[in-house]
């Protein structure tokens, strides 16, 4: 467990301390090499100040791109491959690039003594306090720097060299509990050792003095003693969470000994009680490929609340040569310190304390242990192919007595988790909610204004992450369902005639059974009966409509438009011959929709024309799309309808179309100036026996309008959420162009082929939306 390019020192090892530290500073490309006395270390690494951050920002918001913070101090390039920083294997630039860098956030190290004075640690440690400081004498300190170290993998200056801490703008309380003398290398067994009277007593003056985490990189054999359990839940209880290192006691199993560290030690055993509210996680350690040292204690009870951190020569910032190895043969000339290659899992813990740091930062309405909880639930899955050289069995996939929960991993903590919302004035709407596809007259409305650019939205632990280039999903196809057009091919269609009154109907076939769905009902059958009396028609339907002068598509839904095959809706009209002039009055009824319209046509030996004014109510949609439901309220739509239809003979062909222009009204939000537009025009002439028809079209599209609604820009510290007054447009992106071809002809008396293409062109309004294409072809007999 030490620095391969560097001999050992005989003690290095400190089990109470749960580290195992390499025995000579580690230098870029350093010399190797055997020997009692470590080899020169590089020259002093003097840092200059650095500049004073700005402010982070309250929420996740791409500061700057992720690697744009992996420089050579991030991956501690500078030194020996393989020794590195654990901070790329955290892959901590993804919770940088959102502004999460520790600031604000105190956490306390319970530990040996911190060396504040070397440059990596300069202004990091806010306050040093020693339990034992009254016996103990001025000349008893850590000479291996074990605090020192583990401090710096928290909060090592982000300075531009060696390598920086997890938690860069985190301060550090630096609590002292070691044993008088115990560190001392004259001490019977040559490591620091702590006793419960001190770890109660340092846990209790973290509590008092602002701490919001604790790491404790020490521990022992056995279980945790009431008194110091009821210490760490006292901190528990105060919103404190603690990252404890799991223990250095793994050993396989001999011919004489059953394995050691199955289970942490003593006090990371207690990870996972009830009593401690879920806000305490043991650590412990990987290398740089992400295998388990054999050192390590493994999860053991403890997996649910169990980690993996990097704990193999990690670089760390220690103390200076000259105060490890006095007057050794090679030390530097400066009294600054230096670094040092560490193993552990003393050193693992810091990372995990590191991490809560950021994320406690970058959310400050997150509770501590869901803060806790994200680190464990976004863990890589730890699992092997081979047995555990500890436990003798594979670590399998999810959470499990070797690994625990699996390896940090801050690109996944710092991602969104869980059912995402957006709260508008108090409504809860899921993300994919307000962000549905774009469908109906206004298409991509909220994409096309950047309505929600810089919202904030939640996840299921109400961190709020900012939504930088909000996109909506993918729309759906512009066709109509040719499943339900396929099946009503097959249908029977009748017509009689019976003086002045006419009659058709047409029966759906039965669906397949499906035991699935045993309650699915046949289809209604479709009907129009019509009426003449003198200068007056009546009619009445369900399904269809009145006849149009110009046809439409048939391929191409408008999802704001009249209703499609296998509606059931019902319908009235009736139309009154006023001299050269027809008034009509139609009436529509259906599940979500109705209308009424009044109309007043001309027509010729070769023309016709209509004029119209409707009415219409959609209670389910608005405009064949979805706006209120966006914002946590319920989709409908009232529309007044100007309309002009007209059809000609030219010769052997016959021009037909359409123009219509539409005020609509949304209830429940404020919107104001919406209106739409739509037109279609065909051309038909005889062919081939049959007909062939030309269609363009344009669908109802949004042609002005804008809402104004309150925007959630930020959540507080207490979890509110602030709202900013914010206009959108609600006009899209794109206008969708339809065109359509089609040939009807009989092949016989009973016997009707139908050949249809149809293309889309910026479907849904979509501007860079891909065209579509699609083909029916019908070949349908009677018998």
């Amino acid at each position: 467990m030490s620095e391969g390019r560097a001999p050992s020192v005989g003690n290095a090892v400190r089990a109470a301390l749960l580290a195992s530290l390499a025995a000579s500073t580690v230098a870029a490309c350093a010399g190797g090499g055997g020997g009692a006395s470590p080899p020169s270390p590089p020259s002093p690494i003097l840092p200059p100040p650095p500049p004073p951050p700005p402010p982070p920002p309250a929420f996740p918001l791409v500061v700057a791109p992720a690697a744009s913070f992996e420089s050579a101090e991030y991956l501690g390039a500078g030194f020996t491959s393989s020794n590195r920083s654990g901070l790329g294997q955290l892959h901590a630039s993804t919770a940088y690039s959102l502004g999460a860098t520790g600031q604000g956030i105190t956490v306390a190290v319970i530990d040996t003594n911190v060396d504040a004075s070397i440059s990596e640690l300069r202004g990091q440690v806010i306050g040093s306090h020693d339990v034992r400081a009254s016996t103990r004498s001025s000349t008893d300190i850590d000479k291996d720097g074990h605090g020192t170290m583990v401090t710096s993998v928290i909060a090592a200056l982000k300075n531009g060299t060696g390598v920086h801490g997890v938690a860069y703008e985190s301060k550090v309380l630096a609590i002292r509990a070691d044993t008088p003398g115990s560190c001392q290398p004259g001490d019977a067994e040559d490591s620091c050792t702590f006793n419960d009277s001190s770890l109660i007593a340092a846990i209790d003056y973290a509590r008092s003095n602002g701490a919001k985490i604790i790491n404790m990189s020490l521990g022992g054999d056995g279980n945790i003693t009431p008194a110091l359990k009821a210490a760490i839940v006292r901190a528990t209880d105060a919103g404190i969470v603690f990252a404890i290192a799991a223990g250095n006691d793994g050993a396989g199993p001999t011919s004489t000994e059953g394995a050691k560290g199955t289970v942490p030690g003593e006090p990371a055993i207690v990870a996972g009680d009830p009593a401690v509210n879920g806000r305490v996680v043991a650590v412990g350690a990987v290398d740089r490929n992400g295998a388990m040292p054999t050192f390590s204690n493994r999860a053991g009870s403890t997996a649910s609340y169990y980690l993996l951190a990097p704990g193999v020569q990690v670089i760390t910032a220690g103390v200076d040569d000259d105060v490890r190895s006095p007057g050794a043969n090679g030390n530097d000339a400066d009294t600054d310190g230096d670094y040092w290659a560490a193993s552990g899992t003393s050193f693992a813990a810091p990372h995990v304390a590191g991490a809560l740091a950021l994320m406690l930062d970058l959310f400050p309405n997150i509770t501590p242990e869901n803060a806790m909880l994200a680190l464990l639930e976004s863990a890589d899955d730890y699992v092997t192919s081979t047995p555990d050289a500890v436990l003798g069995v594979n670590a399998g996939v999810g959470t499990d007595a070797v690994g625990g929960r699996g390896i940090l991993n801050l690109q996944r903590a710092f991602s969104p988790m869980g059912a995402t919302t957006m709260n508008f004035d108090g409504e809860q709407v899921a993300l994919s909610t307000a962000l549905g596809p774009a469908r109906g007259a206004l298409g991509d409305w909220a994409e096309h204004s950047k309505a929600f650019n810089g919202l904030v939205f939640q996840d299921k632990f109400l961190r709020g992450f900012r939504l930088d280039n909000a996109r909506m999903l993918g729309a759906r196809p512009a066709f109509n369902d040719f499943g339900i057009r396929a099946d009503y091919a097959r249908g029977h269609a009748r017509a009689a005639a019976f003086g002045n009154a006419q009659i058709s109907w047409f029966n759906a076939p039965r669906p397949a059974y499906d035991p699935r769905m045993p309650w699915m009902e046949d289809p209604e059958p479709t009907f129009q009966l019509s009426y003449n009396l003198a200068d007056t028609r009546v009619s009445v339907g369900r399904g269809g409509g009145p006849e149009r002068l110009t046809p439409g598509l048939t391929l191409i839904d408008d999802p704001s438009g009249p209703a499609t095959l296998g509606s059931g809706d019902s319908w009235t009209s009736y139309a009154q011959s006023l001299g050269p002039m027809m008034l009509d009055v139609r009436t529509f009824s259906g599940h979500t929709r109705n209308a009424s319209s009044i109309g007043l046509g001309a027509s010729g030996q070769d023309w016709a024309m209509r004029l119209g004014y409707a009415a219409l109510k959609d209670t389910e949609a608005t405009l064949g799309g979805a706006l209120q439901s966006r914002f946590g309220g319920d989709d409908s739509t009232r529309l007044s309808a100007i309309s002009l239809e007209a059809r000609q003979d030219l010769g052997a062909w016959t021009v037909s179309g359409s123009l219509e222009a539409a005020s609509a009204r949304v209830d429940t939000l404020n919107v104001s100036g919406l209106w739409t537009s739509a037109w279609s025009l065909s051309a038909e002439h005889p062919f081939a026996g049959g007909a062939m028809r030309f269609t363009a079209g344009q669908p109802r599209r949004a042609e002005g309008g804008q809402l104004a609604f309150n925007a959630p820009i930020e959540v507080t510290k207490a979890g509110a959420i602030i709202y900013a007054s914010r206009i959108a447009g609600l006009t899209p992106s794109g206008r969708e162009l339809d065109l359509e071809a089609a040939w009807v002809t009989r092949l016989g008396e009973l016997t009707m082929f139908e050949a249809a293409a149809a293309l889309s062109s910026q479907p849904n309004h979509v501007a860079d939306a891909k065209t579509e294409a699609a083909l029916w072809l019908s070949l349908r007999h009677a018998w």
